[in-house]
């Protein structure tokens, strides 16, 4: 990881006022100039989402939306409950930490891998299968066209209903592709029959979001 994406990440919040704005500059960093090394495999970045906790000067009720993580240095890897994140410098002790979930990515060839948990499986299973650790290197991503606009962060609620934070970035070929394969995409909690997994019908995702 090169010294700029980890001066980024370390304290990127400390002393700054427009959060968005910050995520924004860590976003375009990763999605132009960095990718996800697994051996001789790299996974480029096509949806990302921020969560930090910051126990002194933010809302109580948003920070509850980050999982804890203690003594995670930046641009260390964090998996858990949801998928997995790229840490930012965090200390539980402190109350400070958080990081940014993987939720879409972009092999090689050019397919997209989508979901946060399957992203997160498809990079554990690369780096058992190559023997590596997995990395942030650097890697030009091809073609990208990073989003206009974020997007509130999927399925985030709040007790007062107020709207979440827009701090969802991603691929805008992303947006087009998943339009076009998973329109017809849906859960359906009806069928449980011959040992099928009761809740997947079709093909699940849930970009139709972007409509």
């Amino acid at each position: 990881m090169e010294e700029n994406l980890k001066t980024l990440l370390t304290n990127p919040f400390d002393g700054k006022t427009d959060f968005q704005n910050e995520c924004m500059r860590i976003a375009k960093e990763l999605f132009n100039n960095y990718g996800i090394k697994c051996g001789n495999k790299i996974f480029r970045f096509a949806e990302i989402e921020f969560y930090y906790y910051d126990k002194k000067n933010w809302n109580e009720e948003w920070n509850e939306k980050t999982y804890p993580r203690n003594n995670k240095n930046a641009g260390d890897f964090f998996f858990h409950y949801s998928g997995v994140d790229i840490c930012f410098n965090s200390k539980f002790e402190e109350g400070k930490f958080g990081g940014i979930l993987i939720r879409s990515l972009k092999d090689e060839n050019g397919n997209f891998i989508t979901g946060p948990s399957v992203c997160m499986l498809e990079i554990l299973n690369t780096c058992f299968e190559q023997k590596m650790n997995p990395s942030l290197e650097k890697s030009q991503n091809d073609g990208c066209i990073f989003c206009k606009q974020p997007i509130a962060r999927y399925g985030i609620t709040y007790k007062d209903k107020q709207e979440d934070k827009k701090l969802c970035f991603y691929d805008e070929r992303l947006k087009a592709k998943q339009k076009n394969e998973f329109a017809n995409a849906k859960w359906d909690y009806t069928k449980n029959t011959n040992g099928e997994v009761k809740g997947i019908n079709k093909l699940v995702r849930y970009y139709k979001r972007f409509e």
